[in-house]
C-alpha cells in the first residue's frame, strides 16, 4: 500500500471504553501523533470530550457505549460464581459477541466510507477494529495491554474463534483461523523480553514502556511524603464493579487493617463509593478517589496492586517492588512471573488474610533483594527502543501490505 506524498498516516485506534484499556497505548498515540500523523480513536460519543481534555488525543464519535451495567453483572458475576477461569471466558464471549465487536466493526466501516485508515491499532481484547480491517484489508496491529497471553491465545480455540467466526460470516468474511487472526501482522509490547512473550512465535516489536499521565494529573499537594511510603490501587476496574462490591469491600478491610499495624505512610486509591464504608481509616493512611499513579509511583516504596498489565509496567519502569493480589485475566499470570523474577509477592485474594498482607508488607519492605530485583528489569525495560520507533516499523508494515 503506498502512503500519500507527504508520508503522513491515518491510523485508526479502537479500544474498550475502559481506561485503563486506553493508558496501555495511549502513549503509541501520543508518539505517532508527534510524528505529525493523523491518529484517532474510535470512542463512544460520552468520551470523546474528556479524552481531548484529559489525554489530548484525537477521537471520532462512532455511537453509544458498548459496555453497560448488564456487561459487568455478566462478567463480574462469573468471577463470584465461578473464579478467574469463568470471568475470563465470560469477558472473552462478552468481547467477540455482535452487540460488542461486531457493533464496532460496523461503525468502524461506516467510518472508513470517509475517512480510509491505512492501518488499524487496536487492543488486545478489542476486535471490532480487527474484524473491519480485515474486511478493508488494511493491516492491524494488536497492543498488548494485559490479557493476550493469558486470555486471547489461551481461550481461542474455546471461546474467541466461534464468537470471531460468526463476527466474519457476518462481514462475508471466511472463518477466523485456527491462530489467533489478531496476531498476524504485528502484536506491540511495552514489557522487556525477561518478563513476558520470550517464546512468542508471531510478529511482535518491543518498547520502552512510557508512564501515560492525563492533563489534570497533580502530586497530591498535603500528602506527608515519610517513609516508608506505600502505595495502594487495585485497579480501575474489579473495585468500581457494582456486582463485585461486597467482595471488594472485604478485600480492602482486610488490606486496611494490615496497613493499620504497618509503620508507613500510605496512599490509596479509593473509589468514591467505599468512602462511606471506610469512614475513619488511621491518619497514617490517606485516600484518593483518584490518584495520578504516573507520578506518585516513582517516590514509594512499595506498590499494593491487583497485578494488571499496565500498573507492572509502570512499577517496572519505576522500579518498585510490589505485594499482589490478582483476580482475573492477566492478573495472576503477571503476578506469577511477578514472584517468579523476585520483584514481589503473590497474595490469593480470594483467600487474603490481614496477617498475610501485613508479613508480606514488612517482608518486601526489609528484604532489599525484592528491589534489586526490579531495578535489573528496569534497565531491560530501559534498553528497549523508545516508541517513536514504532513509526517506523507501521510504516513497513503498511507499504509492504499487499492488499488496499
Amino acid at each position: 500500500m503506498s502512503l500519500p506524498p507527504d508520508d503522513r498516516m491515518r491510523v485508526l485506534v479502537t479500544v474498550n471504553p475502559i481506561e485503563s484499556h486506553l493508558r496501555g497505548l495511549v502513549t503509541l498515540v501520543d508518539a505517532l501523533g508527534g510524528l505529525g500523523h493523523d491518529v484517532r480513536i474510535a470512542v463512544p460519543d460520552k468520551w470523546s470530550g474528556w479524552l481531548r481534555d484529559s489525554y489530548g488525543v484525537r477521537t471520532v464519535d462512532i455511537g453509544a457505549s458498548w459496555l453497560d451495567p448488564d456487561f459487568d453483572s455478566v462478567v463480574f458475576g462469573a468471577l463470584l460464581d465461578g473464579g478467574a477461569a469463568a470471568f475470563d471466558r465470560a469477558l472473552m464471549a462478552e468481547f467477540t459477541s455482535a452487540r460488542v465487536a461486531g457493533y464496532v466493526a460496523a461503525r468502524v466501516l461506516a467510518l472508513a466510507e470517509h475517512w480510509r485508515p491505512h492501518a488499524v491499532l487496536h487492543e488486545c481484547t478489542e476486535f471490532g477494529g480487527y474484524l473491519a480491517a480485515e474486511v478493508l484489508g488494511i493491516p492491524h496491529v494488536v497492543v498488548d495491554i494485559g490479557p493476550l497471553e493469558a486470555v486471547v491465545q489461551r481461550l481461542h480455540t474455546e471461546v474467541v474463534r466461534p464468537g470471531l467466526t460468526a463476527r466474519r460470516a457476518e462481514l462475508g468474511l471466511p472463518p477466523e483461523p485456527p491462530e489467533p487472526g489478531v496476531l498476524r501482522h504485528l502484536t506491540v509490547s511495552m514489557t522487556p523480553e525477561a518478563f513476558n512473550h520470550a517464546d512468542f512465535d508471531a510478529p511482535l516489536r518491543r518498547y520502552r514502556h512510557e508512564l501515560p499521565t492525563r492533563r489534570d494529573e497533580r502530586l497530591p499537594g498535603e500528602f506527608p511524603w515519610g517513609t516508608p511510603i506505600v502505595y495502594l490501587s487495585m485497579g480501575s476496574i474489579g473495585p468500581r464493579s457494582t456486582r463485585y462490591m461486597p467482595r471488594s469491600i472485604e478485600i480492602y478491610r482486610e488490606i486496611f487493617t494490615a496497613l493499620a499495624d504497618l509503620e508507613c505512610s500510605v496512599l490509596a486509591a479509593l473509589p468514591a463509593q467505599y468512602r462511606d464504608v471506610f469512614p475513619s481509616l488511621p491518619p497514617h493512611v490517606h485516600t484518593m478517589t483518584r490518584v495520578p499513579q504516573s507520578l506518585v509511583l516513582g517516590k514509594v516504596d512499595l506498590f499494593i496492586t491487583h497485578g494488571g498489565l499496565n500498573s507492572i509496567r509502570d512499577t517496572i519502569t519505576c522500579g518498585i517492588p510490589q505485594v499482589l493480589l490478582p483476580f482475573f485475566a492477566d492478573h495472576p499470570g503477571n503476578a506469577r512471573r511477578c514472584a517468579q523474577l523476585g520483584t514481589g509477592l503473590r497474595i490469593d485474594p480470594a483467600t487474603v488474610t490481614a496477617a498475610e498482607v501485613l508479613a508480606a508488607c514488612e517482608r518486601v519492605l526489609a528484604d532489599t533483594s525484592y528491589r534489586r530485583a526490579t531495578a535489573e528489569l528496569r534497565e531491560r525495560m530501559y534498553a528497549l527502543p523508545r516508541q517513536t520507533a514504532f513509526a517506523d516499523d507501521l510504516r513497513d508494515l503498511i507499504e509492504t501490505s499487499p492488499r488496499s
